[in-house]
């Protein structure tokens, strides 16, 4: 039999070379050494299996594993191969496993340890947006529809069950497109925890996203098409002028620096006043303000800066909030309220609905056929780039010929208004459709 002080003795001879053991007990067979050209010393099993002679199994190296321990698993490997059991098959089976024990109790350490809820999913996720208004948004939606059944949960409970109950909650009432809104920010949120794991001290010890598993809903948005005829827009012009004294005078301004200038509705509520310089004539939008992320120059034509006088200074915002908490970052005028006041002036009106991304459709059309070009139809929306050169060299503004597009544009609807016929106020109102909710977002 094979001892301790052969093993220590054996010594490379430049080839590898095996050393069996002659033992009596059978389930020993096959049990040895070997030695590889550079001495390094493994104890293995030679064995039949399905009828083929010559597998060999390795049992571990030498000094790590003693010999009275490679012994041992010998006879474990010899009593699987007695079964009819691959012992190689077999070892690599029990390792998946160890392996996948291993990370459950990893896991479950983790989550006893996890003190994360869905307020703080939430929390941390609205903390890592930029856009101010954005947060209040995502924040009213989920606490209006997300909150009632998510509320205390631990982000680990929270399955595909929950987040269904959520997005039926919302489908329940008709609200086709919040629905949309739902299953997105929800899945947002997750994955901004995943992608942290610990945030503020707090564990999210996620390794799936809840919101993955269930379909994504139907958007809720139809192609919109809608643009004003030159008629509609003069129309539109007098009746905010007509219901002056009806409407807030900041809704009306917005409604019209929409169609003065083309610009995102969102991006006017957050202008502030100190944006403005009537001086040079011009209205400067930060990059945080804007979609695309980058600063954007615009003229004041006449009409623009008579708009904008004509809108009372309360505050920092040239578009502030009805309701401002005392104590509190000022919030501008919601995006809804001008939809909602669109919707209201058409219906008085007979106007067919139109929305603040029909305005900026209408200023686009209407410019191309007057002749803007359409590099300054571009830069006056401040629309994305897509080109590198735009993107990372050309930091011109078009100041001027933006300022000539728009005085140009300015003088089209001053021609308009000189055309449009009188409206008869001996005839009651016809009553518009309801809105097209699919094309209200900016």
């Amino acid at each position: 039999m094979l001892s301790d002080r052969q093993i220590k003795n054996l010594t490379a001879t430049g080839k590898p070379y095996r050393l069996r053991e002659k033992s009596t007990d059978q389930s020993l067979r096959g049990f040895g050494v070997q030695v590889s050209a550079a001495g390094t010393k493994t104890f293995y099993m030679e064995y039949s299996f399905g009828g083929q002679r010559g597998h060999f199994y390795r049992l571990g190296a030498y000094p790590g594993l003693s010999l009275a321990q490679a012994r041992e698993r010998c006879r474990e490997v010899r009593n699987l191969v007695d079964q009819g059991i691959d012992p190689k098959a077999e070892l690599e089976r029990r390792r998946t496993s160890e392996v996948v024990e291993r990370k459950a109790q990893e896991q479950q350490a983790l989550e006893a340890r996890a003190t994360a809820t869905y307020e703080d999913l939430v929390r941390v996720y609205l903390e890592s947006l930029d856009n101010a208004t954005t947060r209040q948004e995502i924040d009213r939606l989920l606490q209006k529809d997300a909150r009632p059944i998510l509320k205390g949960k631990r982000v680990t409970e929270i399955d595909p069950s929950d987040i269904r109950a959520v997005l039926a909650k919302a489908r329940k009432r008709g609200a086709k497109r919040v629905v949309f809104m739902l299953h997105s920010y929800l899945h947002a949120a997750f994955v901004y925890a995943i992608g942290e794991q610990e945030i503020d001290g707090l564990l999210f010890p996620l390794t799936t996203n809840p919101v993955a598993a269930v379909k994504k809903p139907d958007s809720g948005m139809t192609p919109c098409s809608r643009v004003l005829s030159k008629e509609e827009i003069a129309r539109v012009w007098q009746a905010l002028a007509m219901d002056a004294e009806r409407m807030n005078p900041t809704t009306i301004g917005a409604i019209r620096l929409m169609l003065l200038s083309g610009q995102r509705l969102q991006e006017i509520l957050r202008t502030r006043w100190g944006q403005l310089d009537f001086a040079d004539a011009t209205w400067s939008f930060s990059r945080e303000q804007t979609k695309t992320k980058r600063p954007h120059l615009l003229p004041m034509t006449a009409m623009i800066k008579e708009t904008l006088n004509g809108i009372p200074q309360i505050g920092g915002l040239v578009f502030p909030h009805s309701r401002q908490d005392a104590g509190t970052p000022e919030r501008e005028m919601p995006f809804r309220s001008i939809t909602q006041a669109i919707e209201r002036l058409c219906t008085r009106h007979g106007i067919e609905p139109f929305t603040p991304r029909d305005l900026r459709r209408t200023c686009t059309t209407h410019w191309a056929r007057i002749g803007i070009q359409p590099s300054v139809r571009f830069l006056l929306q401040n629309r994305a780039v897509n080109d590198i050169e735009d993107t990372h060299y050309n930091i011109y503004d078009g100041l001027p010929e933006k300022r000539r597009a728009l005085e140009q544009w300015e003088q089209e609807i001053r021609s308009l208004m000189d055309a449009a016929a009188v409206v008869r106020t001996d005839q009651p109102p016809q009553v518009a459709g309801p809105i097209r909710q699919a094309c209200a977002q900016p």
